[in-house]
């Protein structure tokens, strides 16, 4: 057994309410294709909001930029919240930039006080990753736009889980030992918890929120490759972000602005060189 002396609990929805303090419909699947897909039914049948699903297992986690979120069963936390922000979604810039605060600040929590955030939806500690975040949206309208907010957070992965050459993964259970307490429920309620909070927040505290991912950055001020499609294409210095999420980085003397959805990073090491 990789981690003696832990038992992973199955997720029960009735003890992830315990730690919520506010209304939140909950549904719990014990496989699904993605978490966001159901959370995205959900919405479509109009169910009242917000609604969280979480899952056992998914057959066909996804990341960003279609990439596949390896997703074994009774390992992780899969988890997708459906919350309706009174903005258009040109407005949302920046979300999951927030997202990634709650869960270092649940990661914290536990005693993970080396989490970090690589941009936009990447939470590392060690330089391994530990969970992903997917947001999706449906149902805009220039007044309103529903959010789906999915997370992964590895827990207790299985030894067999493949680890990849540029994106190697870490779990809890395996950072915090024997000694932890931390519990797969309390976790999830309190992810979820966090998560409510900085949406319910968010247009009001979006610079806050902005100063606080700062902190958190394993890549600002540091060199990093830029890729667009797959090709390294040009290297920089993180500067710094803009409210609605996209990044500043120094190329050649001359600061410039990318969006998530035109590119990848990946910080350089020394060994690079």
């Amino acid at each position: 057994m990789k981690y003696p002396g832990f038992m992973i609990e199955d997720l029960d929805l009735k003890e992830i309410r315990r730690h919520l303090g506010r209304d939140c419909g909950l549904f719990l699947f014990e496989t699904t294709d993605s978490t966001n897909q159901q959370a995205l039914l959900k919405v479509r049948e109009g169910q009242a909001l917000p609604l969280a699903c979480f899952a056992e297992q998914q057959t066909q986690g996804r990341g960003r930029r279609g990439k596949v979120w390896i997703s074994p069963p009774h390992s992780s936390i899969y988890l997708s919240l459906a919350w309706k922000f009174a903005m258009p979604v040109n407005a949302l810039g920046g979300l999951s930039l927030a997202i990634g605060v709650a869960v270092v600040r649940v990661l914290k929590t536990i005693g993970l006080e080396q989490a970090g955030l690589k941009w936009p939806n990447d939470v590392l500690v060690e330089g391994r990753k530990i969970a992903g975040i997917l947001i999706e949206t449906t149902q805009n309208t220039a007044a309103a736009t529903t959010a789906i907010i999915g997370i992964g957070l590895n827990f207790k992965m299985p030894e067999a889980a493949p680890q990849l050459p540029d994106q190697p993964w870490t779990d809890v259970c395996s950072l915090l030992g024997e000694a932890s307490s931390a519990e797969r429920n309390r976790v999830a309620g309190l992810l979820l918890k966090e998560c409510m909070s900085i949406c319910a927040g968010f247009a009001q505290c979006r610079d806050e929120l902005m100063l606080e991912y700062r902190q958190y950055d394993i890549c600002l001020q540091q060199p990093v490759n830029i890729y667009q499609d797959e090709a390294r294409s040009l290297q920089g210095i993180v500067t710094g972000f803009e409210a609605n999420g996209a990044i500043r980085i120094e190329i050649e003397g001359e600061e410039q602005l990318f969006n998530s959805a035109d590119i990848s990073l990946r910080k350089i090491n020394h060994a690079d060189h």
